[in-house]
């Protein structure tokens, strides 16, 4: 196939993974703010299978950055994370802290504090950043000690990480701890998800598959649903994402999506209107927080759970159109991507 067309294609093909970016952000969003009856009553609000297949994700399409010497693009990735890891939840004090003394600064600047060092503290969802940010920057060492065997590396760590969730070792180090400080239990849990996502672009499985596309999804979807309905790996102790079935149905979830034969459709008005629907993903995870705590102001969506779950979402894609426009020709314009 032409480079050129295989290209064009592919840019396509991403459009389904732009989708599944914008499902699984609701998908969070439902689980943070659709109430302990929804979740409850429905059991895939209860399913985490969207921070890993995010986590895969990520990695999958950073693989060049990982592998590259070119360490500008490297610094650059690192400060689209870091960025609103700082700064979203100085936002977040400042919005929610009506009154300030000295024993109220000594603590807010505590919490700050943990906030960096756990990601879990003031902006919950955060963990998840400072484990990108934790992984990009160990996956960068391990290239440069190691080069062309990194990945081989850090595929023998990830089996390390998984046995170390199966012999409830991860479990029995955390269990005891505050909840702030259980956000590094993740670290052993989301290693094999990162990898994996490493693995599958470096073996370039979506071009592989691309002339499978019907079987690969069928697939796909039967193994999704055996696992989601059956303990088909067993159970163990564990925290939010432990075990291989993480894993499994990201990669499920990722191959589904991005083997989505959009490549088919030709007219660009719908293209173009898919496009535009699911962007600032980023940015809508990053507002969550804030704008729960606006709206938890009012009772009317304290009862209506998922129409509040509905109103973060669009309402943190406004806020992310307008002042990604604002900031444009800035980087405070990553707080919103």
């Amino acid at each position: 196939m032409d480079s050129s067309k295989y290209s064009k294609i592919n840019h396509i093909m991403n459009l389904g993974i732009e989708i599944l970016r914008m499902i699984l952000c609701f998908w969070v969003i439902t689980l943070h703010y659709s109430g302990k009856k929804n979740k409850n009553k429905y059991k895939i609000l209860r399913a985490y299978f969207h921070v890993p297949t995010f986590m895969m994700i990520s990695f999958y399409f950073s693989y060049k950055t990982f592998i590259s010497n070119d360490i500008i693009k490297y610094k650059a990735r690192l400060e689209r994370l870091l960025i609103p890891y700082i700064i979203w939840p100085i936002i977040f004090l400042a919005i929610s802290t009506s009154s300030f003394n000295f024993i109220k600064i000594k603590k807010l600047i505590f919490d700050l504090s943990l906030q960096y060092i756990t990601g879990f503290k003031i902006n919950i969802s955060l963990w998840f950043i400072g484990i990108l940010i934790f992984f990009g920057i160990f996956f960068k060492i391990i290239h440069f000690l190691f080069n062309f065997q990194s990945l081989l590396i850090l595929q023998i760590i990830s089996i390390i990480a998984y046995l170390i969730q199966y012999k409830e070792i991860n479990y029995r180090i955390f269990f005891l701890y505050p909840y702030y400080l259980k956000s590094f239990s993740h670290i052993a849990e989301m290693m094999p998800i990162a990898v994996t996502g490493l693995t599958l672009k470096n073996i370039d499985i979506i071009k592989k598959l691309e002339n499978k596309r019907i079987k690969c999804i069928s697939y796909s979807m039967i193994a999704i649903f055996l696992i989601y309905n059956y303990e088909v790996f067993g159970q163990f102790k564990g925290f939010s994402y432990s075990g291989v079935k993480y894993n499994i149905v990201g990669i499920c979830l990722f191959i589904s999506f991005s083997l989505i034969p959009f490549d088919k459709i030709k007219d660009k008005i719908i293209l173009s209107f898919i496009k535009m629907i699911t962007r600032y993903t980023g940015g809508i995870y990053y507002l969550q927080e804030t704008i729960s705590y606006i709206l938890y102001k009012f009772n009317y969506f304290k009862i209506r759970r998922f129409y509040m779950c509905f109103m973060i979402y669009i309402l943190g894609y406004l806020i992310c159109t307008i002042f990604s426009k604002l900031f444009r020709n800035n980087k405070l314009k990553y707080l919103f991507y």
